[in-house]
C-alpha cells in the first residue's frame, strides 16, 4: 500500500468535505495528530476507523485503500490489486511475529536456565533463591505464552486430510503435540485429526 498516496487521498476528501483535521477528528473519535499522521503519509487508519472514515468521505473501502476514486470499469481489477497487496503484507507481517516468537521463546529459556542455575550454584539465603526461582518461572511464563499466542495467529494451519487453512484456538495450539510448526489437531473443516502444517499464505 502506498501510504503516501492515501494521505494525499485522505487530504483531498477531508477538504472536499470543507472539513478541517480537528472536525474529522472529532467525527472519528481519534486526535488531531493522528489526522496529520495519516495525512503525512506515516500510517493508515485502523481497521475498525476505516468503514466510518470510508461513510464520511462517501467512498468504497477498495478506493481508500487505493488512494483514488475508481471508476465501474476498473474496479474489480482494482479490488483483486487491493487483495493481493493486503496478503503480501500479510505474509511479510507474519514472518516477523514468526521470528519475534522464536526470540522471545529463546530468550525465556534462557532466562529460566539462568535464573534456576544462579539460584543453585551460589551460596544465598533460602528465601531468596526460592523467589528467583519463582521469578525466572513467572518471566518464562509470560514470554512463553506470547510466544504461543503468536504462533496461533500468524499464517494458518493445513489439514492433511482435506487441505482446508484454518487458525486454530489457542487452546488448540497450547494442548495440541507438535513437533517444530506441525501439529496434530483436528480440522474444523471436516472434524479430523491430522499433523497439520504451519503455512503463510
Amino acid at each position: 500500500m502506498d501510504y503516501k498516496k492515501i494521505g494525499n487521498f485522505i487530504a483531498t476528501e477531508r477538504k472536499e468535505k470543507k472539513l478541517t483535521q480537528a472536525k474529522l477528528a472529532e467525527k472519528l473519535f481519534v486526535s488531531e495528530k493522528t489526522i496529520s499522521k495519516w495525512e503525512n503519509g506515516n500510517g493508515v487508519p485502523d481497521t475498525n476507523i476505516l468503514p466510518k472514515l470510508c461513510e464520511v468521505f462517501e467512498i468504497t473501502l477498495n478506493e481508500l485503500l487505493n488512494g483514488e476514486r475508481i471508476s465501474t470499469e476498473n474496479y474489480t481489477l482494482k479490488a483483486e490489486h487491493t487483495l493481493l497487496e493486503l496478503q503480501t503484507a500479510k505474509v511479510e507481517k507474519d514472518k516477523m511475529l514468526l521470528m519475534l516468537e522464536i526470540v522471545i521463546g529463546v530468550m525465556s529459556a534462557i532466562i529460566l536456565f539462568s535464573f534456576t542455575l544462579f539460584a543453585a550454584l551460589f551460596a544465598i539465603k533460602v528465601w531468596l533463591r526460592v523467589l528467583l526461582i519463582i521469578f525466572g518461572f513467572v518471566i518464562s511464563f509470560v514470554g512463553f505464552y506470547f510466544a504461543l499466542k503468536i504462533e496461533q495467529i500468524a499464517g494458518y494451519y493445513t489439514c492433511k486430510h482435506c487441505g482446508n487453512k484454518f487458525v486454530p484456538t489457542f487452546k488448540q495450539v497450547n494442548l495440541a503435540m507438535h513437533m517444530g510448526r506441525t501439529r496434530y489437531m483436528k480440522c474444523p473443516h471436516c472434524n479430523k485429526k491430522s499433523w497439520c502444517k504451519k503455512v503463510l499464505k
